[in-house]
């Protein structure tokens, strides 16, 4: 992606130096699965999951807001992105219940209200502990570390992790084979659980749509929200502006600070509808959307071509970034969901699978998808063919 935008801001949109990094050093006796997996050492025939994520700069950008419109209630939401970061992709493979969560908050507390984010922190786990038990799913919050560290960081970090463990019956491992069917759930609208309209934007791409939307000006107003001065704010839209290109429903800021959808609650209910029909065998993988964007779903299976996965039409919030941008929408669909926020991939045997997902759509009032399938890959690695709404496809 030489001479893109992402390369402009500084964006690392496939972490590959990381994995090669770690690669020798990870546990996971799962290979196929979505996230790292290791068989329980205290309980035979259980496994066991961890995972650490956050909202990224997601939390630079509600310290905008709140600078913009002095509404505290701005941070509340980021525990919604930084747990539903972990519990989404946790319930990628099964894990969907007993799920527990430490935090870490790393803070400029002369730069950033501290106590109106503790406070935004302790609301925001309160609702999504009552929320998720309303879906029958037990979330533990064990507290975490809060941290003043104005020297290391700029405004304020919120990261999670998550812990969980069950019989391994119950694991999706990423069992793909050629045949599977892709379907994919919708990351904008508004679920049935949602106060608002959803952008769909989640908790990736965040440096990119923030830096490119949001208004010049704030480079000078709040230099502490961006760190590069070769780096700034390039937009025209304020906080609070924008509404006409969002059909008069959110403005660009709430576009860019919509939170990351639940997906564990998806997740579980489709679990539990295919468990009813005797038919969990038929789900072989599921893909959160984040770090990647459509080309996600290369990060289950083996030796799998994903192919033609049509994509939906593109979404107001991506749109207005490519357009602002002009970046290639290749590059745009590697890193942004574009739309579609859970693959889901598996056995069409009977429509079976096809059904339960129509049902639990119908649930949680999420558009579902029927995107493409699946093939052997020519050379035993994964690939994705994403094919775009303007008929173009490409290979990743």
């Amino acid at each position: 992606m030489s001479g893109s935008i992402y390369e402009k801001l500084g964006i690392d949109t496939h972490k590959d130096g990381v994995k090669a990094i770690f690669s020798k050093v990870v546990d996971n006796h799962y290979s196929g699965a979505f996230c790292n997996i290791i068989d329980d050492p205290w309980k035979e025939n259980w496994v066991l999951c961890s995972h650490s994520d956050g909202s990224g700069s997601k939390s630079v950008q509600r310290v905008l807001a709140y600078g913009e419109t002095k509404d505290p209630s701005v941070f509340i939401d980021d525990v919604f992105d930084a747990v539903g970061m972990n519990t989404g992709d946790m319930a990628c493979c099964g894990f969907v219940d007993n799920l527990v969560i430490t935090d870490t908050i790393a803070i400029n507390s002369f730069f950033v209200p501290k106590e109106l984010v503790l406070r935004g922190v302790a609301i925001g786990m309160t609702k999504l502990k009552a929320l998720y038990a309303h879906y029958g799913i037990k979330l533990h919050f064990l507290g975490g570390e809060t941290a003043d560290l104005p020297d290391q960081v700029l405004s304020y970090i919120l990261d999670a992790s998550a812990t969980s463990r069950m019989h391994k019956k119950g694991l999706v491992r990423g069992n793909v084979v050629p045949g599977d069917v892709i379907f994919g759930f919708s990351s904008t609208g508004q679920a049935i659980w949602e106060d608002a309209p959803n952008s769909g934007q989640m908790s990736n791409g965040l440096t990119m749509s923030r830096k490119i939307l949001m208004s010049k000006e704030y480079s000078y107003k709040y230099p502490l929200s961006t760190s590069n001065p070769l780096k700034p704010y390039r937009g025209r839209f304020r906080v609070d502006g924008g509404k006409r290109e969002f059909g008069e429903v959110m403005t660009v800021g709430e576009a860019i600070l919509s939170p990351t959808r639940q997906w564990v609650i998806v997740i579980k209910l489709l679990l539990e509808r295919l468990r009813r029909k005797n038919a969990l065998h038929l789900l072989h993988g599921i893909v959160m959307n984040t770090g990647g964007g459509a080309t996600k779903i290369k990060n289950i299976g083996k030796g799998i071509l994903y192919r033609k996965k049509h994509m939906p039409e593109v979404t107001m919030l991506f749109d207005l970034i490519q357009q602002e941008s002009g970046e290639e929408w290749p590059n745009m669909y590697q890193t942004f969901n574009m739309g579609v926020g859970l693959d889901v991939v598996g056995s069409d045997e009977g429509g079976i699978l096809e059904d339960a997902l129509s049902y639990v759509s119908g649930m949680v009032r999420i558009s579902f998808f029927r995107l493409g399938e699946c093939e052997l890959s020519a050379d035993g690695e994964n690939h994705v063919e994403v094919a775009m709404p303007d008929t173009t496809s490409h290979l990743y």
